[in-house]
C-alpha cells in the first residue's frame, strides 16, 4: 500500500508543502507485525485532519496461478471474453535481446492516468529480472493490483476505517468494474446474459459492488471569487482597457446575470452571509 502526498522524494524544506510519506508493500508487511494497516489509517485521519492519501494500491497474490493466471486473463482479453466499466486495456511486455524470452509481462485495465485502474503482472518474471533469481527456485506467482489515486484513494482510506476487511473491499471494487465470462450460447449476443467465468466467480465469491462515488460539491462564494481571479480577471482587464476604463458594460453584465441565477448561487450567498 502506498500513501503519497506528492511527487518528489527529495527532503521537503518548505513547511507549506507539508510532509510526503511513502509506505511500500514491504513496509506495510513490517508494520503489520506490530500494528494493523487499518489502525494506521485511523491514526492518520484522526490526528492529521488535513492529511491526503493520494495513492493506495491493493493487491491479491496467487502463488499457484490457480485463479489469477496471466495467460488465461490475456486470452480472455484478446477474445473479448469480459465486460468492464473501463474503456480500454493495454499490455506491456519486455523480452531479452539474447533469446527473446520474456523479462516482464503486465496488463492494464483502465487508463493509468485515471483515478482507478487494475494491473496484472507476472511477479515471478519481475523477481527474476530484479533479483537475478533462477526460475527453478521460484514458484509461479501472478499479482493483481487495483490502484486508487487522488480522490478515489482518499475515499478508500476513509472507507477502510469503517471496519470492512481489506480483501473484501478489493473484491467488491473488482466486482463493480470488471467481469470475466464463459463461452456463451452462439445465438446470444448480449454479454449481460453471459455466465461469469468459474475462476473469476471463485476469486470474488459472493460479494457486492463497491462504488467509491465522488459527489460534486457546491462551490462557496470564496471558491467562486478564486475562480474569477484565476480564470476571468485577465479577460475583465482586457475589456476594461479596451473600453478606456468605461465600466458600464460590467453593470449590464451583472444585471443580466441576476436573471440567470440558480438555487445553488442563492444558497452560496446565504451561506456566506450567515457565516
Amino acid at each position: 500500500m502506498l500513501f503519497n502526498s506528492g511527487k518528489s522524494e527529495r527532503p521537503i524544506e518548505d513547511d507549506k508543502m507539508g510532509m510526503h510519506v511513502i509506505i511500500t508493500g514491504t513496509g506495510c508487511r513490517v508494520y503489520e507485525q506490530t500494528r494493523g494497516i487499518r489502525e494506521l489509517l485511523i491514526m492518520v485521519i484522526d490526528q492529521v485532519p488535513e492529511s491526503k492519501f493520494t495513492r493506495i494500491d491493493l493487491a491479491i497474490d496467487d502463488h499457484q496461478d490457480k485463479l489469477i493466471n496471466y495467460d488465461r486473463i490475456q486470452s480472455a482479453a484478446l477474445n473479448n471474453m469480459f465486460t468492464s466499466r473501463w474503456s480500454k486495456w493495454d499490455e506491456l511486455n519486455s523480452r531479452s535481446c539474447t533469446n527473446g524470452a520474456y523479462l516482464g509481462r503486465t496488463m492494464y485495465f483502465g487508463s493509468q492516468k485515471s483515478d482507478i485502474f487494475m494491473r496484472i503482472y507476472d511477479k515471478k518474471l519481475e523477481r527474476m529480472a530484479n533479483n537475478g533469481e533462477n526460475a527453478e527456485n521460484l514458484c509461479a506467482w501472478t499479482r493483481l493490483e487495483v490502484v486508487f489515486k487522488k480522490d478515489r484513494a482518499q475515499l478508500l482510506a476513509k472507507h477502510l476505517t469503517n471496519g470492512d476487511d481489506i480483501g473484501l473491499v478489493l473484491r467488491e471494487t473488482l466486482n463493480n468494474y470488471i467481469r470475466f465470462l464463459d463461452n456463451p450460447k452462439k445465438s446470444d449476443t448480449n454479454k449481460a446474459r453471459w455466465p461469469t467465468a468459474d475462476w473469476w466467480q471463485e476469486l470474488l465469491g459472493d460479494v457486492g459492488k463497491l462504488k467509491l462515488t465522488i459527489l460534486p460539491l457546491e462551490r462557496t462564494v470564496e471558491q467562486m471569487q478564486e475562480w474569477v481571479d484565476k480564470q476571468i480577471a485577465p479577460t475583465l482587464s482586457t475589456l476594461m482597457m479596451a473600453y478606456d476604463g468605461d465600466l458600464s458594460w460590467v453593470y449590464r453584465t451583472i444585471h443580466h446575470g441576476m436573471s440567470h441565477m440558480k438555487s445553488k448561487h442563492v444558497d452560496a450567498i446565504n451561506q456566506y452571509q450567515n457565516n
